[in-house]
């Protein structure tokens, strides 16, 4: 089994999480920046998708060690993946460079993206 994360600045809140487990179709899980960001270092998330620090010694965790476990479900069953803690710890890190915590609404272009989409949707009299 593999697992890629995926950020985008222009879905600035999410995070992109793909499972391939070789047997089946990749599964691809959405959900917030911040669960992971707090899932590094305590228990986080209360719904279909929980984070939290495994390390095995403290001073582990803040050197960038351990792992850290993500527990997804749905209505098909739950698992429970563990990954190393550095890469992940690596790739949050990364999100944050390209779009800092508080600035996620900057990167969100509605006035844009609702008016092309009533443009798109325009017939040629000029209705919706």
């Amino acid at each position: 089994m593999t697992l890629a994360f995926h950020y985008a600045a222009d879905e600035p809140y999410s995070v992109r999480m793909v499972v391939h487990t070789g047997s089946t179709p990749p599964v691809e899980w959405v959900f917030a920046r911040d669960l992971l960001t707090e899932g590094l270092r305590r228990p986080a998330g209360l719904g279909d998708v929980q984070v939290w620090p495994a390390p095995r010694r403290a001073h582990q965790l803040e050197a960038g060690g351990g792992a850290v476990r993500i527990r997804i479900s749905s209505p098909d069953g739950t698992t429970v993946l563990s990954l190393p803690a550095r890469p992940l710890r690596d790739f949050v890190e990364r999100s944050l460079e390209e779009v800092p915590s508080g600035a996620e609404t900057d990167m969100l272009h509605v006035d844009e993206s609702l008016s092309a989409w009533v443009a798109e949707g325009r017939a040629e009299d000029g209705t919706l």
